[in-house]
């Protein structure tokens, strides 16, 4: 296990309050199943995968379970808390994995055969700054290798998350999640409150406000190409293409 620190702006510190629930709050998430959806992708590529780098890698679920399938893998976040916990999820499992907290837009890696985000982290990124994110994973990977990335669709961040309140009552942890639609900057803007049990009839009270920008298919695919890629696009969980109501979006990138 290694960490290493560098300069991320202010702004992309995301997952401050979130960064000690996140595993509670994303239980029910079969990383194992997408970890071997991932893997099925990656022999797509045209050539050996060896080596992955992994933005937005948040707590390591699935860095660790992509290192247990054998890749060499660099995992970086721009949240210092979501790093901290990842690597001591690594340490603790005796696995030797470098963790770096970076900037998505402004990746600094090796060359590598493949990079990965997954779980929405390509939605925390503005229209405008798509076309960063992409120039520079495709800085980091050789001919032949792919960038993998899903998205949640436009459908479902307009039609199915916006205007709701989501609300659980846990016995040490209960969170309100209210998403407000933002049409202008295209987006939700997503208002989190988290109360955590410390005893005594007492809680301490946290929040966070995130914002998720919906991106239409085909200009992220108009983007990829920009950046020297052929893509793809994905109904999540498998190789079809996805329809009006899906609701996360698998993009497969292969480097030109």
């Amino acid at each position: 296990m290694k960490l290493k620190w560098g300069a991320v702006p202010m702004h992309m510190e995301s997952y401050t309050a979130l960064a000690g629930f996140y595993d509670a709050l994303m239980h029910d998430i079969d990383y194992d199943g997408w970890a071997q959806y991932l893997s099925k992708l990656l022999q797509k590529a045209q050539r050996d995968i060896k080596r992955i780098g992994e933005a937005a890698c948040g707590t390591g679920n699935l860095t660790l379970r992509l290192k247990k399938a054998g890749y060499d893998i660099i995992a970086t976040d721009a949240s210092s808390q979501m790093l901290e916990i990842a690597a001591e999820k690594a340490r603790r499992a005796g696995m030797r994995v470098i963790f770096s907290c970076q900037d998505m837009r402004m990746l600094q890696l090796p060359m590598v055969d493949a990079v990965i985000c997954a779980c929405d982290g390509v939605n925390y990124l503005a229209p405008g700054e798509l076309s960063t994110f992409f120039a520079s994973a495709a800085g980091c990977i050789r001919p032949g290798g792919v960038l993998l990335f899903d998205l949640s669709s436009e459908y479902k961040l307009k039609q199915l998350i916006a205007d709701n309140l989501f609300f659980e009552d846990g016995e040490k942890l209960s969170y309100f999640w209210r998403n407000m639609p933002n049409l202008q900057k295209g987006c939700v803007e997503m208002e989190l409150t988290f109360f955590e049990a410390c005893g005594d009839g007492l809680y301490r009270r946290q929040e966070e406000v995130q914002r998720q920008y919906w991106h239409k298919e085909a200009n992220v695919k108009k983007e990829l190409e920009k950046a020297g890629f052929q893509a793809e696009a994905f109904a999540f969980g498998t190789q079809d293409p996805p329809g009006a109501a899906c609701e996360r979006i698998q993009f497969f990138a292969l480097r030109q």
